[in-house]
C-alpha cells in the first residue's frame, strides 16, 4: 500500500473522534440512567450532557473547517475534552471520575506527539489539584480525599509516563525501522530503477529482435523466392547450355558456310579464268580485226595501184587529147593557110575536114576511154572509201575491245587481290572458329559441372531455408512470449507505483481522449512542463481544433514514455490564464506496451537530420510502420547515434504531405559501412497506419 501522510492523519483524526464519541456516549448514557433512577437531578444531567457534547461538536466543526487531514485536531481534542474533564472532576462526587481522561488520552498516542501528552498530563494534574483545593474550600475534604488525590496523581503520572515511554518506543522503533526500510528502500528503488531500465532495454531489445525477426523472415521469404528464381534460372542456364550447344552446331554450320564461301571463291577464280579466256578471245578478235585491217590495207594498196594505172591511163589519154588538140590547132593553121590560097579551097578543106573528123573521132574515143577510166576510178574510189571505212570501224572496235580487255584485266587483278585477302581472312576465321569451338566445348563441360554444383547448392539452400523458417516460427513465438512477460512485468511495475508522473519529461507526446455520449475525440499535445500531480501543455488540438473544456467532464490521458504507454482513466483538464492547459491526475498510471504495427518495405530516398546537428545527409528507407521506421545510410555519424532523436523527410511519400517524421534511434546495424538504423516514433501515426494497411499485404 502506498504511504500517504494525509491519509494516515485523516485516519488518526477519525479514530480519535470515534473514541471521543464513545466516551461521550457512555457518560451520557450513565448519567441518563442515574437521572432515571433519581440519583441525579435533571438540571445537573442536562448541564453535564451540554458540557459533554459541546466541545465535541466544536471540535467536529473545527475539523470540517480545517479539513479532515488537519494536524490541529489533536489540539482541539486536548482543549475541548480537557474543559469537559475539568467540569466532570469539579462536579462529580466519585473519586473514579479522574479516570475519564485516560480513554481519550490513550488515543492521543496515535499522533505520537510526546509534548502534547506531557502538556495534557500536566493540565490533568492541575485539574486534580484544583478539585482538591475545591474540597478544601467547600469543607468536604476528608482523610480519604488526600489518599485519593495521591492515588489519582500517581496513576495519572504513571499513565502519562507510560504514554510517553510508549511514544518514545514507537518513535525509536519506527525510526530504526524507517532507517532500515529507507536503506532497503534505497536498494529497492535502485533495483527498481535498474529493473525499469532493464525492462526498457529488454523491451527495446525485444522490439529490435522482433524487427530483425520480421526482416529475417522477409529475408527468408526472399531467399525462398530467390531459390525459386535460381531454380528458374537453372532451367534458363540449362536452356542457355543447350543454346550454347546449338551455337556450337551453328559454328560448325558457319564453318561449312565458310567452306561454301571458299568454294564460291574457287568459283570466282574459275570465273576469273573464264574472264581471262574471254579476254584472250577478245584479244584474238583484236588480232583477227588487225589481220582484216592488214588485208584491207593490202586491198587498198591494190586499189591504189589500180587507181594509179587507171590514172596513168587517163593521163595518157589526156596526152592523146593534147596531141589531138595540137594537131587540131595545126590543122586549123593549115586550113588558114589553105584558105589563103583561095582557089583550090575545096580540096584543101576536104583534106582538113577529114583530118578534123578523124581528130574528132580520136577525141571522142579518148573521151570515152577517159570516161570509162573515170568510172573505174569512181568504183575504185568507192571501194577504197569502203575499205577505209571498214578499217576505221575495225579500228574503233579494236579500241573498244582493247579497253574491255583492259577492264577485264583490271577486274581480274582486283578479284585476285580480293580473293587473296578473303582467303587469308577465311583462313584466320577458320582458325578462330576452330579455337572458339574448342573453347565452347570446354565451356560446355564447365557449365555442366557448375550446373550440378548449383543444383546441389539450391537443394541445400532450400533445406536450410526451410529450417530457418521453422526456427523463425519458434523464435517468433518466443519473442511474443517474452513481450507478453515483459509487458505484464511493466504493467505490474506501473500498478506497484514504480512508474509515475516522475517519468514524464518535457517533449513527450500525449493524447487526451474525450468521450461524450459515445462520441470520442482525441486531442494531441506535447508536454511542456511537469507540475505536482500533473503536467502543463501549450495547446490541445484535434485536427487543429482546440479543446472545449467542461468542468464535469473527466478525460482519459495517454502519454508515450519510451516504448510504454502510460494511461490515466481520470484526468482533469483546466485552461490557465496564460492560455496553457493544466492536466492533473490521481494515483499511478496503468502501463502498457506500445502496440506493434505491420511494417511495410520502403525504398524511397530520404533526407536525415539528427537532433542538435545543423547539417543533413542522404539515405534510403528500409521499412515503415505506424510507430516506427528503418533507413540505411553510409554516414559515419550514425555509428554511435543510438539513443538520439532523429528527423527524416521521405521523398515521394504523399501520405506525409512533405512533413518530417521524428523518431528515437533504438538500433544501429553496421553492414560493411552501410548503417541500417531502426527508429521508434514519438507517437503513433494514423495516416501511416492506414497507408500501410491499404498498400501492403505482407505480414
Amino acid at each position: 500500500m502506498e504511504y500517504n501522510e494525509k491519509k494516515f492523519q485523516k485516519s488518526a483524526n477519525l479514530k480519535a473522534m470515534f473514541i471521543w464519541i464513545l466516551v461521550c456516549s457512555a457518560l451520557t448514557l450513565a448519567y441518563v440512567v442515574e437521572l432515571l433512577l433519581g440519583k441525579k437531578p435533571f438540571p445537573f444531567v442536562m448541564t453535564f450532557i451540554f458540557m459533554c457534547w459541546l466541545p465535541f461538536i466544536c471540535g467536529f466543526v473545527f475539523l470540517k473547517i480545517k479539513g479532515m487531514t488537519t494536524p490541529l485536531y489533536k489540539e482541539a481534542i486536548a482543549i475541548g475534552y480537557g474543559i469537559f474533564y475539568l467540569f466532570v472532576v469539579m462536579t462529580a462526587e466519585s473519586p473514579m471520575t479522574f479516570a475519564y481522561i485516560f480513554p481519550v488520552a490513550s488515543m492521543l498516542v496515535l499522533y505520537k506527539d510526546k509534548w502534547l501528552l506531557i502538556r495534557c498530563g500536566m493540565l490533568n494534574i492541575v485539574a486534580l489539584i484544583a478539585c482538591f483545593v475545591k474540597s478544601i474550600l467547600t469543607g468536604t475534604m476528608t482523610a480519604d480525599t488526600i489518599e485519593n488525590l495521591e492515588i489519582q496523581i500517581a496513576v495519572t503520572i504513571i499513565s502519562y509516563l507510560s504514554f510517553c515511554l510508549a511514544i518514545n518506543h514507537l518513535v525509536n522503533s519506527e525510526g530504526a525501522m524507517l532507517d532500515s526500510v529507507k536503506s532497503n528502500l534505497d536498494r529497492v528503488v535502485l533495483t527498481i530503477e535498474q529493473v525499469k531500465e532493464a525492462s526498457t532495454a529488454v523491451v527495446d531489445g525485444v522490439t529490435v529482435v522482433r524487427e530483425l525477426a520480421d526482416e529475417n523472415r522477409e529475408g527468408a521469404s526472399n531467399v525462398v523466392h530467390s531459390m525459386k528464381d535460381l531454380s528458374s534460372n537453372n532451367d534458363i542456364l540449362q536452356n542457355k547450355t543447350d543454346s550454347s550447344l546449338e551455337l556450337t552446331k551453328h559454328i560448325n554450320t558457319q564453318v561449312e558456310n565458310v567452306a561454301d564461301l571458299i568454294q564460291e571463291m574457287v568459283r570466282l577464280t574459275e570465273e576469273s579464268v573464264s574472264h581471262s579466256k574471254v579476254s584472250s578471245e577478245q584479244l584474238a578478235d583484236v588480232v583477227n580485226s588487225t589481220n582484216t585491217m592488214a588485208e584491207l590495207s593490202v586491198e587498198v594498196d591494190s586499189i591504189l595501184k589500180e587507181f594509179k594505172t587507171e590514172f596513168n591511163m587517163v593521163k595518157d589519154e589526156t596526152g592523146t587529147i593534147e596531141g589531138i588538140t595540137s594537131q587540131t590547132n595545126l590543122l586549123a593553121l593549115n586550113a588558114s593557110i589553105e584558105a589563103a590560097r583561095a582557089g583550090e579551097a575545096g580540096k584543101g578543106f576536104a583534106v582538113v575536114a577529114d583530118e578534123i573528123r578523124n581528130l574528132s573521132m580520136g577525141t571522142q574515143n579518148s573521151s570515152t576511154r577517159i570516161m570509162d577510166a573515170l568510172g573505174h576510178l569512181e568504183d575504185t574510189s568507192e571501194r577504197m572509201t569502203k575499205s577505209i571505212t571498214q578499217t576505221l570501224e575495225l579500228i574503233n572496235q579494236t579500241l573498244e575491245k582493247v579497253m574491255q580487255v583492259n577492264v577485264s584485266v583490271n577486274r581480274i587483278a582486283e578479284d585476285s587481290t580480293q580473293l587473296d585477302s578473303n582467303i587469308q581472312s577465311v583462313d584466320s576465321a577458320m582458325r578462330e572458329v576452330e579455337a572458339s569451338n574448342e573453347n565452347m566445348v570446354d565451356n560446355m563441360k564447365q557449365i555442366c559441372d557448375v550446373m550440378e554444383l548449383m543444383t546441389e547448392s539450391i537443394t541445400n539452400a532450400d533445406i536450410t531455408t526451410k529450417v530457418m523458417r521453422s526456427k523463425y516460427e519458434e523464435t517468433s513465438q518466443n519473442v511474443i512470449h517474452i513481450e507478453e512477460v515483459v509487458g505484464k512485468l511493466i504493467e505490474e511495475l506501473g500498478v506497484g507505483g514504480f512508474m509515475s508522473l516522475d517519468d514524464i519529461k518535457p517533449g513527450m507526446h500525449l493524447s487526451v481522449i474525450e468521450d461524450k455520449d459515445g462520441h470520442i475525440k482525441e486531442y494531441h499535445a506535447e508536454v511542456s512542463e511537469r507540475i505536482e500531480k500533473g503536467i502543463l501543455v501549450n495547446e490541445l488540438t484535434c485536427n487543429k481544433e482546440p479543446i472545449k473544456i467542461s468542468r464535469a467532464q473527466k478525460y482519459h490521458l495517454q502519454i508515450i514514455v519510451d516504448n510504454q504507454l502510460y494511461n490515466w482513466d481520470q484526468a482533469e483538464v483546466i485552461q490557465l490564464k496564460d492560455g496553457k492547459y493544466s492536466i492533473t491526475v490521481e494515483n499511478n498510471p496503468r502501463v502498457l506496451n506500445r502496440r506493434k504495427y505491420k511494417r511495410m518495405p520502403l525504398e524511397n530516398p530520404c533526407t536525415i537530420q539528427m537532433q542538435g546537428d545543423k547539417e543533413s545527409f542522404k539515405g534510403a528507407m528500409v521499412n515503415i510502420s505506424a510507430n516506427g521506421f528503418a533507413f540505411s545510410s553510409s554516414n559515419d555519424n550514425l555509428m554511435h547515434a543510438k539513443g538520439r532523436e532523429i528527423s527524416i523527410k521521405i521523398a515521394d511519400f504523399p501520405v506525409l504531405d512533405n512533413q518530417n517524421v521524428v523518431g528515437h534511434i533504438i538500433r544501429v546495424t553496421d553492414n560493411d559501412g552501410e548503417y541500417i538504423v531502426g527508429c521508434r516514433m514519438l507517437e503513433d501515426n494514423k495516416k501511416i497506419y492506414e497507408y500501410v494497411e491499404q498498400n501492403y499485404q505482407g505480414e
